[in-house]
């Protein structure tokens, strides 16, 4: 973990040793409301030392809101949030020695990408804050550190987007966070430059060894970035697991259509298991469980099969997409009014196996089926 020179003095939690350790996050039960509109309910989680943990759900799930009240920038009605153990619900952002990044960047226009950098340190009290030579040799690291050497004399308008979110990164760091908040931090960028941006901020991780903690709608980037996603909807928190748990195993049918690319089929379940598109297969939740039940196939876990296999479900093609390494097939299957989508190997597209008005057999490989209400 690179440890950043620090100014000394006390952050109001505790003095900090120059090597620092990670930060451990505890929430314990918080509740936030907006009026008649619940924003947290009953919220609680632990964030691990030097985790990387994205807040994942669609507008109004609450995840701006509770990243906000562990940064201390929001306050809360109920429940408790700790520091490494320590009460820090009463207090502020800088107490707490969080590090904040916007979605909009929020630098200054009319400072220099050094100035912005050095803001938070410059403004300090004056027994904590560094001297001019230790400003200067702190901004000049950082600015190494994201990739922005040779730009500290450059005005905000005269860098790209990617450019200026990495100095809101740095600007967030020089002040030595204990814990690193990001909200939506590439949002307003195009998909190349989040691509790009995503990679680097995983590196960046890595390098500072922060407990950082991101929201982000996006559930590509949760997925690709987070050491854990916890995935919210109207205030309350949904799942929490391994990028790898939260797509093979969904607690919720919610986190199942949220993670996207799933057909959903109203099926009937007899003692733990269904029939889903010439498969069968099994409850994981409830066994034991027989009636109504709700199953979701994925557009990777669709396969097309011969027409002499008795377990194919008829279908027909009705737009293709031939982009990448596999083609995506928009089908209709009889007594469905929507059209669901597959993913099939380009070999067959490339062959001429696979048109548009074409009639096909298909066979889902695998299904994720829950209990109805």
């Amino acid at each position: 973990m690179v440890s950043l020179p620090r100014a000394g003095g006390t952050n109001g939690i505790h003095d900090e040793p120059r090597h620092r350790q990670p930060v451990r996050i505890d929430v314990e039960e918080l509740g936030k409301s907006f009026g008649s509109f619940t924003a947290l309910n009953d919220v609680s989680l632990t964030v691990r030392p030097g985790e990387l943990l994205a807040l994942l759900g669609p507008s109004g799930s609450g995840k701006t809101t509770l990243l906000r009240a562990i940064a201390g920038l929001t306050a809360t009605e109920e429940g408790t949030i700790r520091f490494d153990g320590e009460d820090a619900t009463a207090l502020g952002l800088r107490e707490r020695r969080v590090g904040f990044v916007f979605q909009q960047y929020a630098l200054f226009r009319h400072m220099t990408v050094f100035d912005n950098v050095a803001f938070g340190l410059r403004v300090r009290p004056r027994e904590e804050r560094p001297r001019a030579g230790e400003i200067a040799r702190r901004v000049r690291r950082l600015l190494q550190l994201v990739q922005l050497e040779g730009l500290e004399h450059r005005f905000p308008s005269q860098i790209s987007g990617g450019q200026r979110q990495r100095v809101a990164l740095a600007r967030a760091l020089a002040i030595e966070p204990r814990v690193l908040l990001l909200d939506e931090p590439f949002g307003a960028l195009d998909a190349k430059v989040r691509k790009e941006l995503r990679r680097w901020l995983r590196e960046l991780h890595t390098e500072t060894g922060l407990t950082t903690i991101f929201v982000t709608h996006d559930q590509e980037e949760a997925l690709e970035l987070a050491d854990r996603v916890v995935v919210m909807r109207a205030g309350k928190i949904e799942q929490i697991g391994t990028p790898a748990e939260i797509y093979e195993e969904p607690a919720t049918p919610f986190v199942c259509e949220f993670l996207g690319g799933a057909a959903r089929f109203e099926v009937e379940a007899r003692e733990g298991e269904t029939d889903v598109l010439g498969g069968t297969f099994p409850i994981e939740s409830d066994a034991g469980y027989s009636g109504p039940a709700i199953a979701y196939v994925r557009a990777h876990e669709i396969e097309i099969v011969s027409r002499e296999m008795a377990e194919g479900v008829p279908a027909v093609i009705r737009t293709v997409r031939p982009f990448g390494p596999t083609i995506t097939v928009e089908l209709s299957i009889e007594g469905r009014a929507e059209r669901i989508e597959a993913d099939v190997p380009r070999e067959l597209y490339d062959g001429g196996e696979i048109k548009e008005g074409q009639g096909i057999f298909i066979r889902a490989t695998s299904a994720r089926i829950f209990p109805a209400g």
